[in-house]
């Protein structure tokens, strides 16, 4: 594998766990209460941003690797 295609593999991977993190920290404190799960509003919006937090990387890192599938740089000459 060349340098370019591990550092897209390595992209892809950081866009899955981030969003998929992002949606699980934001959608659970919101879901049925659960035992460990403090029923405070500040805790709960807390978790909230964070999750969103996660989303906005995600984003940003898969705007990084939409310009890197582009194709390779051009050389000029």
């Amino acid at each position: 594998m060349t340098r370019r295609s591990l550092s897209l593999f390595g992209n892809a991977l950081f866009v899955f766990y981030c969003t998929a993190v992002g949606v699980y920290l934001l959608l659970r404190p919101w879901s049925a209460r659960h035992l460990g799960i403090p029923a405070s509003g500040f805790f709960r919006g807390f978790v909230s941003g964070l999750g969103l937090l996660h989303l906005a990387a995600g984003w940003s890192d898969l705007r990084v690797l939409s310009r890197g599938l582009g194709g390779p740089p051009s050389e000029s000459g």
